[in-house]
């Protein structure tokens, strides 16, 4: 049975994680890093998602977004997931999951407002 899709308030902020499978390196070398910010940057030119902070490490990555709309952050995250995943094997000739298929994304809470 598919999974529910998980519907984010826009809106909100949200810090979403996602990590190798079995803890994979996803990063080997500065171009690979490199091209994840070009995802990265790909998925604000074509959404407009707000890009808070984020955080590229070898094995796993860390974003804060601000999504828009309702249903915004999962339609972001599917598309920058599959986009990074379908480049890497491109570049590389391969084949498989790169990234657990399950992206944690939690609403942030704080008193802070940017309108302050």
């Amino acid at each position: 049975m598919p999974r529910r899709i998980r519907a984010a308030a826009g809106g909100v902020v949200y810090h979403v994680l996602n990590r190798g499978v079995g803890r994979m390196r996803l990063f080997r070398k500065a171009a690979d890093f490199a091209a994840m910010e070009r995802v990265l940057e790909e998925a604000f030119q074509r959404t407009g998602i707000r890009i808070l902070a984020y955080c590229l490490m070898s094995n796993h990555w860390h974003f804060l977004l601000w999504p828009r709309a309702d249903g915004e952050l999962s339609e972001v995250m599917r598309w920058l997931t599959l986009t990074h995943t379908q480049r890497w094997h491109a570049n590389r000739h391969t084949s498989g999951s790169r990234s657990e298929e399950r992206r944690v994304g939690k609403e942030c809470r704080s008193r802070w407002s940017p309108y302050h």
